[in-house]
């Protein structure tokens, strides 16, 4: 009986120093993220305002912000789509999702709802008018399949917009081709409707509708 006590107290041990160490890690990435995100140097480069012209949103329009880090493109999303509409903010760091729960509270901002993901599955609650993932594909390992999935959320007319690298690409990247994105689309009943190269430094914005 004593062996079995040692033996849980150790499990338990064990278990309870991953958690910590997984929340300590979630917290740390928060941390530079936000920073990096939020930078001065990134905002001015990715010229948010252009990607948010070129989206088309509508007031009213229902939208998933995939990869949603620190919230800034949720945050220009909410405002458009105005209090009619509703940005679904989704990540897969508890830390980043606070962050945006606390900003939308000091700020006021009721039209933003924060969901936690799982690495294949965004959990969108509801069919959505576009799903915006920037900065984001680079960082998920079977692409095409998740593609595949974040097409189940459309609604009948809906549109997945990506912003990715043309080149620079960020560190441990699993990389692909605007082409490749392409094709993966097409597989999954979508295609090409708008693409830009010519305004954000190094990436393109591609948008895809239903076919």
């Amino acid at each position: 009986m004593s062996r079995l006590i040692i033996l849980i107290t150790l499990s338990v041990t064990v278990v309870t120093a991953v958690l910590s160490l997984t929340i300590f890690k979630e917290k740390i990435k928060s941390m530079f993220y936000i920073d990096h995100m939020e930078s001065d140097d990134r905002i001015k480069r990715m010229n948010i305002d252009q990607i948010t012209a070129r989206l088309n949103i509508k007031k009213g329009d229902i939208i998933a912000d995939i990869g949603a880090g620190s919230g800034l493109f949720s945050r220009k999303l909410s405002i458009l789509v105005a209090s009619e509409g509703k940005v679904y903010s989704v990540d897969i760091n508890k830390e980043l999702l606070k962050h945006i729960d606390k900003t939308n509270i000091k700020d006021n901002i009721q039209n933003i709802r924060t969901i936690l993901a799982s690495e294949d599955d965004p959990k969108i609650p509801e069919p959505v008018n576009l799903i915006f993932i920037c900065d984001t594909l680079h960082y998920i390992n079977n692409q095409e399949k998740y593609i595949n999935k974040l097409s189940g959320y459309l609604n009948k007319n809906g549109k997945i917009a990506v912003i990715s690298f043309i080149e620079n690409w960020p560190p441990m990247s699993n990389k692909f081709t605007d082409k490749d994105l392409t094709v993966w689309m097409e597989k999954s009943g979508l295609k090409l409707v708008n693409y830009y190269n010519d305004f954000i430094k190094d990436q393109y914005l591609a948008i895809y509708g239903q076919k």
